[in-house]
């Protein structure tokens, strides 16, 4: 299909308020679009289904989805965008109250109770959203993404461009991403980590690697070198990890690999009580998992980052940093500045 019919079969179903979405895999030119005749919410706990799954952060399962019994694709070569120097949202009680969480991580950090934290934070840019143009913006901006749009009566009105793979199952083997530490890209593209960014990727690799051969045998999981991966107008540390399979229990891997240290915390289950405690924030969609599902042969699967929320006021964005005890409260406060830029870029 020509790009004009993507346009006009988006403008159509937003028109209509049915439950859509539109999604584009990393690295492909086809955008691909699962729609409902009706505004029923289809929920699935076991992932044993044909569509588009939408979960949230602290209660995975059961999650949304959109069928894929409408299915439409499109051939779509993005347009040339040129982003404007994008201003940063700075709200000086929000800087204050992420600070103080900063310290309280740090904190616990130094007691022992943690070893990493990932906190998180919104930020609501007010004004009228031109969903069609975000979404089109998106998809030229970040082809490395999974760049989506995702709008149900029920399940709100989300949008992104996700850099982190949960894992993908295609021809039996899974696939998986460790993906941590966060500086500003430049053309240069030479970059100096420092032991905060490589301590952290460290020991979201490691416990990716460990959760894996919990499942699997350890001499089947295989992990790449660490290096830099680009995601938009930010660079990370990087590792993927791959493990040939017969056959998955979904839900055990999901279990196991959700929430990641990327989005959470070392360890798991005390990393989620503290954020309870502290953090105060109810994520949503953020940082929970989404993606096309083919019941369990065919999956692909991301984690929700670089995303926001549309609402009466505008966008609500969502961003997050990881924090060690080498954490500068400063420069935690300015990732998650440089973090909103992925979405506010392409308004």
């Amino acid at each position: 299909m020509k790009k004009h019919d993507l346009e006009e079969v988006f403008i159509k179903l937003l028109s209509s308020d049915q439950p859509f979405v539109f999604y584009r895999l990393p690295n492909s030119n086809i955008v691909h679009c699962n729609f409902q005749n009706d505004s029923s919410l289809m929920l699935t706990n076991d992932l044993k289904i044909n569509g588009f799954v939408m979960s949230r952060f602290d209660s995975p399962l059961p999650a949304v989805y959109i069928s894929t019994k409408n299915h439409l694709q499109f051939d779509y070569k993005s347009k040339v965008f040129r982003t404007k120097d994008v201003v940063n949202l700075f709200h000086s009680e929000h800087k204050e109250s992420f600070i103080n969480i900063v310290n309280e991580t740090k904190k616990a950090i130094t007691s022992g109770r943690l070893k990493k934290l990932v906190i998180a934070r919104k930020m609501i840019k007010r004004g009228k959203i031109d969903s069609l143009q975000l979404f089109t913006n998106l998809l030229a901006l970040y082809p490395h993404a999974m760049v989506y749009f995702w709008n149900h009566p029920k399940a709100e009105i989300w949008v992104g461009a996700s850099p982190e793979k949960l894992f993908s199952l295609h021809s039996g083997k899974l696939t998986s991403m460790a993906l941590a530490g966060t500086l500003p890209y430049h053309t240069a593209e030479e970059y100096l980590w420092g032991d905060k960014e490589r301590t952290e990727q460290a020991w979201v690799r490691d416990t990716l690697q460990s959760d894996l051969e919990a499942l699997f045998p350890s001499v089947a999981v295989k992990c790449s070198k660490t290096f830099t991966r680009r995601a938009g107008n930010l660079v990370h540390l990087c590792n993927e990890l791959s493990v040939k399979v017969h056959q998955v229990n979904t839900i055990a891997l999901l279990k196991k690999l959700h929430p990641t240290p990327a989005v959470g915390g070392i360890p798991v289950a005390e990393g989620m009580r503290f954020l309870k405690e502290h953090e105060k924030l109810d994520r949503g969609y953020y940082t929970g998992f989404l993606g096309p599902v083919k019941k369990e042969y065919q999956i692909d699967l991301f984690v929700n980052l670089r995303c926001a929320q549309i609402i009466s006021e505008g966008l609500q964005l969502y961003v997050g940093a990881g924090i060690t005890k080498e954490s500068d409260p400063e420069k935690e406060w300015e990732e998650t500045q440089n973090k909103a830029k992925t979405l506010l870029a392409a308004l």
